[in-house]
């Protein structure tokens, strides 16, 4: 059993501490939802654990319990649990804190910046005509781009968690943290509506091809307007553009589902597919936002595999 604290657990405790400081002089917030906040997540990363630990169970049968039955996974298990819900409400708060942090917003320079990249045309724009037509393609990525990435953080939670290789864990984890982390600090660093919100003219006429995501925008802009006003807030409705983290999201798992399993990492293959273009198509991202999520995904898992750098993980470990 290790002693020493993981990178997760010092990286999650430091950024929540500089939030709550940078925070202090304009709202106590951090503090007053704490609790709430950890008792909606805690329970969901319990859940995923159980229901990994079951499915495993019956798959694996006793190889697989006499691993779990340790010291030592049982207390990592513990402490992944707890500080995942951690991080969550760590990112949780940057994100929300954009508009009282640095209210300049990026998104005219980003949506320059993508027609640029795009040869004089906008990427969303460009999207939005190739797949708006038949009208069953756009209603497919008004459906899928909210529930696919849900599904996908349910799947990567319950097969991280339960696993018993130690190493792939900590290392997903690790990785995980960095990404959301740090990607909340980008919103800051380059604060960002997102098209939908600042170019609506383009979206508007689609409303009905689109009410899953423009009511999710509705419901995402009330809470912002609420952090402005300092009432009270949703910490898991932030808004933020740049970097799409839910691309990087994917990336990331499909890095580490490599090391489990070819059908899983096919599964987030497709799901990175869908995501990107998604994003652009339904106007939550400018196509750099996408590219970025991506690069720093990769960057994060680069930075974890590289230095837990060892021998490939015995399927025995991982499955």
């Amino acid at each position: 059993m290790s002693r020493r604290p993981y990178f997760f657990e010092i990286f999650t405790l430091a950024n929540l501490a500089l939030i709550v400081l940078l925070l202090w002089p304009v709202t106590r917030a951090p503090l007053a939802t704490f609790g709430q906040s950890m008792f909606v997540v805690l329970p969901a990363f319990v859940v995923q654990t159980a229901i990994g630990v079951g499915i495993r169970a019956v798959w694996r049968r006793g190889e697989y319990l006499r691993a779990i039955r340790s010291t030592e996974w049982l207390t990592d298990t513990l402490r992944i649990i707890v500080f995942s819900a951690l991080f969550v409400q760590t990112y949780g708060w940057i994100k929300l804190s954009v508009p009282l942090l640095h209210p300049h917003l990026a998104d005219q320079a980003l949506w320059d910046f993508d027609q640029a990249l795009f040869f004089g045309h906008s990427p969303n724009v460009f999207f939005l005509d190739l797949f708006s037509r038949p009208a069953v393609l756009l209603r497919f990525f008004d459906w899928t781009y909210a529930n696919v990435f849900v599904a996908s953080i349910n799947i990567a939670s319950i097969i991280f968690l339960s696993a018993p290789g130690r190493r792939l864990r900590l290392g997903f984890m690790n990785s995980n943290t960095l990404m959301w982390i740090v990607g909340a600090w980008l919103y800051v660093a380059v604060p960002s509506l997102g098209p939908a919100y600042r170019f609506p003219q383009i979206w508007i006429p689609l409303s009905a091809l689109l009410a899953n995501t423009q009511q999710l925008q509705r419901i995402l802009m009330t809470n912002y307007q609420h952090v402005l006003r300092h009432e009270q807030v949703n910490i898991f409705y932030g808004i933020a553009a740049f970097p799409s983290l839910h691309v990087g999201f994917e990336v990331l798992a499909y890095l580490w589902m490599r090391r489990v399993s070819r059908v899983a990492a096919a599964f987030f293959l497709a799901f990175i597919v869908i995501i990107f273009l998604g994003s652009v198509v339904t106007g939550w991202h400018y196509l750099i936002d996408s590219v970025a999520g991506a690069v720093l995904a990769i960057g994060c898992w680069t930075a974890v595999a590289i230095r837990k750098r060892a021998p490939a993980f015995p399927i025995s470990c991982l499955n």
